[in-house]
């Protein structure tokens, strides 16, 4: 049996891992993984980088051994004690640390073997019940013929609303920011474009390491900052109804799809009967600029949002399964009305680099422009807002987010690139890749549903939704090694 897995971040770490703990590797398996990064196991978002670079999650939730939830945390306690292992948001790079470790030992057996390489096209070779795939890289070299193919190919590209790659100054993917960052002048003017989890980074990183003589600007296009994470719950085990079973059952009695409205009828009764009042804590902690979020927080204890998140956390194992059991309308009634205020306390703000970003703000080192509509590129940059008025900037950092839309991959991923152009895997509505639920096989344009071919990662988040977390990926590359590998 011989098994491919293209790309060697979290999914592909994770599908190796399960592949090991649910005994499917043995003896008889070869496995070849194919990633030209020398850093096993980590990718960009956890590869070697400054320590100002936080997670946005606890340890607790960041295990890549499907079989024992607190690995990491163990790990952390084990080799860097000075951490809180159960609730500091410890930096990235520990991670990936924790990562490489864990899989190094896998490495070195002779029926794993990792190349350093590019692949940049993928074949089907047979229309037969089980087909074989082969794979070719840079080179033109080629490797197979392979029983299972795994796509586990890391993040999209980030979006360039404003047409300004290829610019002089302009740093479009600021990772790793001591390598992207480093010839930042001291006297410069820097523009960060986004409010999100990059922009944190970005400023946390600039305010300690650049020693910069200009204000930082911070450009969005939203005025509102997402809810802080708070240290986690630790009360009596809360109610939650909305489980595997309960979604098959609603489902069934609904003829095959599960009403948004039964859902919210669910949530607000686990929300009563666990004593949490969403108004009150919206009314406290909900959407605001920047000084409103941090004095929301500030020398305060938060019981009631830290059982909310608790709350939360229990529903983002599901949020798949009720996901893709909606009708079309619903999905699109769930994306206008509820995703905003869910994603605004699921997607949570490091606390120590909001309050680094307020005093910066507060002594007038930083400020934030937040209606944003155009920037133009002359002698330097001109950022334009809304409301009129005109920023200049010497160098304009992008954190605006990932592009799905498979149409703008350009020469970001030669290799998805020529795979939909081939009609190997095919787009869902330009939001990523289309795959099964909840196995995550490709579809392909000649042979229809590929049963031995996996996609996992963020490039299948609007099948796989809100799969951008350790957790959530690990848990679905355990599902798949364990339930749909038939060997």
């Amino acid at each position: 049996m011989k098994i491919a897995i293209v790309g060697f971040g979290v999914s592909g770490a994770a599908l190796l891992l399960s592949l090991s703990t649910s005994g499917k590797l043995n003896a008889d398996t070869q496995v070849d993984i194919f990633d030209p990064n020398n850093e096993p196991a980590v990718g960009l978002a956890y590869g070697k980088d400054s320590d100002h670079l936080l997670l946005n999650a606890f340890p607790t939730a960041m295990s890549l051994n499907p079989k024992n939830k607190y690995d990491f945390s163990q790990w952390l306690s084990t080799h860097y004690p000075k951490y809180d292992a159960k609730a500091d948001l410890v930096p990235r790079q520990l991670f990936g640390e924790y990562a490489s470790e864990r899989l190094s030992p896998l490495l070195e057996k002779e029926n794993i073997m990792h190349y350093k390489k590019e692949i940049v096209d993928a074949t089907v070779l047979n229309n037969s019940s089980s087909p074989s795939y082969q794979l070719e890289d840079t080179d033109g070299e080629q490797y197979g013929t392979y029983d299972y193919l795994f796509f586990a190919l890391g993040n999209p590209p980030y979006k360039d609303f404003y047409e300004l790659k290829g610019h002089d100054n302009y740093i479009h993917h600021p990772y790793p920011v001591v390598e992207k960052l480093k010839d930042i002048e001291r006297d410069a003017k820097v523009a960060i474009i986004g409010s999100n989890l990059t922009a944190f980074d970005l400023v946390n990183y600039l305010s300690h390491e650049a020693n910069l003589e200009q204000p930082i600007g911070i450009f969005t296009v939203l005025p509102y900052f997402n809810s802080l994470r708070v240290p986690p719950y630790q009360g009596s085990a809360l109610h939650y109804s909305l489980d595997k079973s309960w979604i098959e059952e609603e489902i069934h009695k609904n003829k095959g799809v599960l009403p948004l409205d039964g859902i919210i009828d669910a949530i607000t009764y686990d929300l009563k009967t666990n004593n949490i009042n969403i108004e009150a804590i919206h009314t406290h902690y909900g959407p605001g600029n920047l000084e409103e979020t941090y004095h929301a927080y500030v020398k305060e204890e938060h019981p009631e949002l830290s059982k909310l998140q608790g709350y939360i956390a229990l529903l983002s194992g599901y949020l798949g399964d009720l996901y893709m059991s909606l009708s079309k309308k619903d999905q699109l009634r769930y994306h206008l009305d509820y995703a905003p205020l869910f994603g605004h306390y699921q997607v949570q703000l490091a606390p120590d680099a909001v309050a680094n970003m307020y005093q910066l703000w507060k002594q007038d080192h930083l400020f934030v422009v937040p209606d944003l509509i155009d920037i133009d590129k002359e002698n330097s940059f001109v950022l334009k807002s809304q409301s009129g008025q005109t920023y200049e900037a010497d160098v304009v950092i992008n954190a605006s987010g990932f592009e799905f839309n498979p149409d703008h991959i350009e020469d970001y991923n030669p290799l998805l690139k020529n795979l939909l152009d081939k009609g190997f895997l095919l787009d869902k509505d330009k939001k990523g890749i289309l795959v099964t639920w909840p196995e995550c096989q490709v579809i392909n344009q000649r042979f229809g549903q590929l049963d031995n071919c996996f996609f996992i990662g963020p490039w299948v988040s609007n099948t796989h939704y809100a799969n951008n977390n350790v957790k959530a990926l690990v848990e679905k590359a355990n599902e798949i090694v364990t339930n749909f590998m038939m060997i």
